[in-house]
């Protein structure tokens, strides 16, 4: 019976003005295995990070893309059995739907003898998601850039770092992108093309000073910062502790700190700050995930 096994790191995007283009792959991650069953049936099993909110027939992320893979090979195993270990929270902004359709697009390939090529099955994931930049970072991990309409990406190189994640509980907060503007100021564009160019640079270098004056957003954070109870405290705080940078991640509500050291420090009190305005907090210390999407024929998750 064919197997695969699938380990897919967080991504955080946009890393201020990079809106759409940038992201960072960080290790914390998602591990799927495929198993072939030699019945019809397909049975999906989850535990880790919110696994009660994951569906469990075709409708779930992981099987919605492998069913699109398989659909566009034409073929698929009699069955399927896929175990899926989540240690990436749902719509927090840490690309949990990204980890996860990157591992279903993979993991089918596998399945199939792996006939797509890499830019297929990131085309495929940008069309699920609706856009690339996730998807690339998934695979490629490290710093990863990219346009749309047509697809073109690299990943860059960059200096060594970690940094703090906290995600504040907002169990009402959407993701839904339709506050998005659909026109906004040449000011503002300007404003976020020029320190894109920048906080690349300041990763690359690893110069964090360039970093904390380049991380501001005028496309996306008016829109984003206003829907986070507490962002305004928590970022001063993480300042005060000693990072560099605080900027959101992806769409929200996570928070994403670049600092040198004291990373506990910043994120106990930025978890503090969000608690000050009556929001639970939690935090996450994390190193760049270099390796991108892992897949084998191991057969368990352990």
């Amino acid at each position: 019976m064919r197997k695969a096994k699938v380990i897919v790191p967080a991504v955080s995007a946009n890393l201020g003005p990079g809106v759409e283009s940038l992201a960072l792959a960080l290790a914390l991650h998602v591990m799927v295995l495929f198993n072939e069953r030699s019945d019809t049936r397909l049975v999906i099993e989850a535990e880790g990070e919110d696994s009660a909110d994951l569906e469990p027939d075709c409708l779930n992320p992981v099987m919605s893309a492998a069913v699109r893979v398989f659909q566009c090979l034409e073929d698929s195993p009699l069955g399927l059995h896929v175990r899926i270990r989540n240690s990436i929270p749902l719509r927090a902004g840490l690309g949990a739907s990204a980890a996860m359709t990157v591992a279903g697009l993979v993991g089918a390939n596998a399945l199939m003898s792996s006939p797509l090529q890499r830019d297929d099955l990131i085309a495929l994931g940008a069309g699920l998601l609706g856009h690339p930049g996730e998807v690339i970072a998934a695979m490629l991990g490290g710093l990863t850039v990219c346009t749309t309409a047509p697809i073109f990406y690299r990943r860059l190189d960059m200096a060594p770092l970690k940094v703090v994640v906290v995600v504040p509980d907002l169990p009402d907060y959407s993701q839904e992108r339709t506050f998005w503007p659909e026109i906004v100021a040449l000011s503002d564009a300007i404003f976020n093309l020029g320190r894109l160019a920048l906080v690349i640079e300041a990763l690359r270098a690893g110069d964090f000073d360039l970093l904390a004056h380049t991380l501001d957003d005028r496309l996306l954070w008016p829109y984003l910062r206003d829907r986070i109870p507490g962002f305004a405290q928590a970022a001063e705080a993480g300042r005060r502790a000693g990072a560099l940078g605080v900027t959101i991640s992806g769409e929200g509500p996570a928070l994403l700190a670049f600092a040198l050291v004291n990373h506990r420090k910043i994120a106990v009190n930025m978890e503090t700050a969000f608690r000050t305005q009556g929001i639970d907090a939690r935090s996450w210390t994390l190193p760049v995930d270099t390796q991108g999407v892992v897949v084998s024929a191991a057969e368990s998750l352990d």
